[in-house]
């Protein structure tokens, strides 16, 4: 009965290690998709050495979840370097066209009306 009771147990611990790789691998490709995607809409507002630098990012961080991922916290690591760089250079792509189109299409902002309640 012993034995029965410590068998699952020790294969609890393999089930989690299990989910936490496949769930980083997950995360590594969504983020990946989400560069690419980003790559090809953004291109026109980022530098070619942004754009290589994303690129070889990636690159890295396919490497390590394209076979069998041993160390998930080094897959973390390089997903957060990615992430990191891709916010910052998503946020100054829209700040520079917020900056560039901001002044000449931008519409004037009507005001709603404010309605007044009745008084009691």
């Amino acid at each position: 009965i012993e034995r029965m009771v410590q068998e699952p147990e020790q294969m609890r611990d393999a089930d989690t290690k299990k989910k936490e790789v496949v769930q980083v691998k997950n995360d590594a490709e969504t983020l990946c998709y989400q560069v690419e995607k980003q790559l090809s809409e953004l291109k026109e507002k980022m530098t070619s050495t942004e754009a290589e630098e994303l690129k070889k990012k990636m690159q890295d961080v396919r490497a390590l979840v394209g076979g069998d991922v041993e160390d998930p916290d080094k897959v973390k690591s390089k997903v957060k370097d990615l992430q990191e760089l891709s916010w910052k250079i998503t946020q100054q792509a829209y700040q520079q066209s917020s900056a560039e189109g901001g002044e000449s299409t931008e519409e004037p902002k009507k005001e709603e009306p404010k309605k007044e309640e009745p008084k009691k």
